[in-house]
Parts: C-alpha cells; structure tokens; sequence
C-alpha cells in the first residue's frame, strides 16, 4: 500500500528571496538560522512564552525528528550549541495596482528549534544573554513523499 507523507528542505534561495516575495500568491514558510556571536553586555530578565508545536500542516515534533535524522539544509551545515531555527508564515497581502506598493507580511505564529549537545530541540534556547546573527535563510519547500508500506 503506498502512503503519502511530507517532507520538508529548507532552501537557501539562491535567488534573492524578496524577488521570490514580490511573485508569491499564496501563503508560504521561510526560515531563518541563527548562530551565537557573543554574550550581551544588558542584564535582562524576562518569562519567555510557551513555543507552538503546531504552524498550520507543520509540526514541531516531526521537524526536529527529521532535523536529528538528516540534513534538511540544501548546504553543508554542521550545527554548533545555540544555534537555533525560527520557521514563520508569510501571506502575501492583496495586490493592488501598479501605483500601490505590493507587500507580504509574516502573520500568525511560529516554530523555533535550537541545537544543544548534539540534538535539535523544540524552542527557543537560553534567554537574552546571546547576541544573534542571521547565518543562513531562505524559504521552507514542503515535498510530498511516496512510501511504500509491505
């Protein structure tokens, strides 16, 4: 019997992702690496929020199964400790006529991972003692799978 699954791949858009914006007429993913750069120089305290485990047909559970099994990267990627993962939807707003500037918009929620000891985990990782940098992003290409169950 085959069984259709998803997968997903997360692509780094070779092409300049805000063209790939300008274009979309319908909802999309991107995602966005980070990566640790030093420590910040501001005491903060603060409560962070519960994460999502859910964003719409992606779950966080099997993300980070994936994410722990296999590259999904569409690049060498090796993940250091504190790196971390945030995928959020993009809607793309009407469109209006050439006059009008045409705008997306990131709306809802999201997902965030963050890799410890040699594992992704679901969430967000530490608090506001790292200073971030963009490593890599681009846009999140969901693919339908065929697998063959005997």
């Amino acid at each position: 019997m085959c069984e259709v699954s998803k997968t997903i791949k997360f692509c780094s858009c070779k092409d300049n992702l805000s063209e790939a914006h300008k274009h979309a007429k319908s909802m999309y993913y991107v995602w966005t690496l980070e990566r640790v750069t030093g420590l910040s120089e501001l005491a903060m305290d603060g409560l962070l929020m519960e994460e999502p485990t859910q964003l719409d047909e992606l779950s966080a559970e099997k993300i980070v199964k994936e994410l722990n099994s296999k590259n999904l990267f569409d690049f060498d990627y090796q993940p250091i400790n504190d790196d971390t993962l945030e995928i959020k939807r993009v809607q793309p707003k009407k469109r209006y006529p050439k006059n009008r500037r045409n705008k997306t918009k990131l709306i809802g929620s999201h997902l965030s991972f963050y890799y410890w000891l040699d594992k992704w985990h679901i969430g967000y990782a530490g608090g506001f003692e790292n200073i971030y940098k963009i490593y890599k992003s681009g846009k999140v290409e969901i693919i339908d799978k065929e697998n063959e169950n005997h």
